[in-house]
C-alpha cells in the first residue's frame, strides 16, 4: 500500500526541484550555487520519499513539505535579487542576508526530512 501523503510530499519536492530557476538576466555564480544545492536536496529527498511511500505506510510528510516551502522561498528571493529593474546594492545586501539565513536553515531541514525517511543522506 502506498503512503499517499508521503508520496505527495515527495512529488512536491520533485516539483520544486524541477521549477528552481537556472541562470537569469544577471547570472551570479553565488546564486547558481545556492540553487544547485536546493535542486539537489529537493530532487534526492523527493525520490527517496516516493520510494519510501511505496514500501511504508508511516512517516510524517510535514518536514518534507517545510523543506519544499523553504526551497521555493529562497529561489523566489534569488529571483528578486537577480531581476530587479533598478539594481540597489543596499537592498541586494539585505536580501542576500535573508537568503543566506534561510539557506542555512535548509541544512537542518534536510536532516529532519532525512530522519523521517530512515536516514537518507543528501
Amino acid at each position: 500500500m502506498t503512503n499517499t501523503a508521503m508520496d505527495d510530499a515527495g512529488r512536491c519536492l520533485l516539483s520544486v526541484a524541477w521549477n528552481i530557476r537556472t541562470g537569469g538576466p544577471r547570472a551570479d555564480p553565488r546564486a547558481d550555487a545556492v540553487r544547485e544545492r536546493l535542486r539537489t536536496v529537493c530532487r534526492e529527498l523527493g525520490h527517496a520519499a516516493c520510494r519510501f511511500a511505496a514500501g511504508d505506510s508511516g512517516g510524517d510528510p510535514v518536514p518534507l513539505l517545510r523543506l519544499a516551502d523553504r526551497a521555493y522561498e529562497v529561489d523566489t528571493l534569488l529571483l528578486l535579487v537577480g531581476t530587479s529593474l533598478i539594481p540597489d546594492s543596499g537592498r541586494d545586501l539585505r536580501w542576500w542576508g535573508e537568503i543566506e539565513a534561510l539557506a542555512a536553515e535548509v541544512d537542518g531541514m534536510v536532516v529532519e526530512a532525512s530522519a523521517v525517511l530512515g536516514g537518507v543522506c543528501v
